[in-house]
C-alpha cells in the first residue's frame, strides 16, 4: 500500500469518528482549583438548531499506589434547547499525588454516544514510540481505553455487568474502544442483554435472574470481546505494515 493510501485511510478513520462525536454536542470538563481540593465541572453545549432530549453518564476512576482501580458514576437526564449549554454535574476531588484519577463524560443521544471529554491526573507515563492505536486516535486528542459503561434496568442486569467488569478488570482487555452493557425490554417481563463496542453487538442474550448463567454468559462475552480486540489490534497492525 502507498504512503498516500495509508494518510488517505487513516484521515477517513478520523472522519467517520468526528461524526460522531463533539459535533451536534459538545462534551466538556472543566477543572477549578479551590483550597486543597479540584472541582470537576461537567458541561454539554447543544451546537444544533434542533431541540435535544439527551442523558450523560460522568465516571472518576482511582487507582491506587498499589495498582488498585475503583469506580464512581453519576448519571442523569437532561435537554438542551438550540444552542444552550447546561451544566451537568459538579465534583469535588482530593487527589493524592500517588494515586492516578481520570474523570470522563460520556453525553448519549438515546443508546449513541455524542460528546465526551476526559482528563487525567497524575498520568505521567514514561515517553515511548508512537504506537499503531495512536495514529487511529481521535482527532480531538481523546483517548477512551479500559471504559466499560453500563445501561441497565434490572437486578439480573446489574449482575451479568458486575460479573462482566470485574472480568474485563482481572483479565487486563484495556481495550481501544468504549464497552457497553445495555439492557432492553423484550416480549412479557423477560429484558435483553446485550454486550456492545461502539455500534457492534458482541454478545447478546435473554436475562435471567441467576447468578451461574449470567456468570457463564459474562466469561462468553468476555472471550468475544478480547477477540474482538485482538482482531482489531492485527487488522492496524496489517494496515500499517503495508
Amino acid at each position: 500500500m502507498k504512503p498516500k493510501l495509508i494518510i488517505l485511510l487513516t484521515l477517513m478513520f478520523q472522519v467517520s469518528i468526528a461524526q460522531f462525536t463533539n459535533v451536534d454536542v459538545v462534551a466538556k470538563i472543566k477543572t477549578e482549583k479551590i483550597d486543597d481540593a479540584i472541582s470537576i465541572i461537567s458541561t454539554a453545549t447543544n451546537t444544533t438548531e434542533v431541540y435535544k432530549s439527551l442523558h450523560y453518564t460522568f465516571s472518576v476512576f482511582r487507582t491506587d499506589a498499589q495498582n488498585n482501580l475503583s469506580k464512581s458514576d453519576q448519571e442523569g437526564r437532561f435537554t438542551l434547547e438550540a444552542n444552550e449549554r447546561k451544566e451537568l454535574s459538579v465534583v469535588s476531588l482530593n487527589i493524592d499525588d500517588k494515586e492516578k484519577v481520570v474523570v470522563l463524560l460520556l453525553v448519549y443521544e438515546e443508546d449513541k454516544i455524542i460528546g465526551k471529554d476526559r482528563l487525567a491526573f497524575n498520568d505521567q507515563p514514561k515517553q515511548k514510540p508512537q504506537k499503531i492505536e495512536e495514529e487511529y486516535s481521535t482527532d480531538d486528542g481523546i483517548e477512551l481505553k479500559g471504559i466499560v459503561i453500563e445501561e441497565t434496568k434490572t437486578k439480573p442486569g446489574r449482575d451479568f455487568y458486575e460479573f462482566f467488569y470485574n472480568s474485563y478488570t482481572l483479565n487486563q482487555i484495556n481495550g481501544s474502544k468504549v464497552v457497553g452493557v445495555y439492557e432492553t425490554l423484550s416480549f412479557g417481563r423477560t429484558t435483553i442483554l446485550r454486550v456492545k463496542i461502539e455500534d457492534k453487538v458482541i454478545h447478546q442474550f435473554i436475562g435471567k435472574p441467576d447468578l451461574e448463567y449470567l456468570e457463564q454468559m459474562s466469561k462468553l462475552a468476555i472471550r468475544k470481546v478480547y477477540k474482538y480486540f485482538k482482531d482489531l489490534k492485527k487488522q492496524k497492525n496489517d494496515i500499517f505494515q503495508y
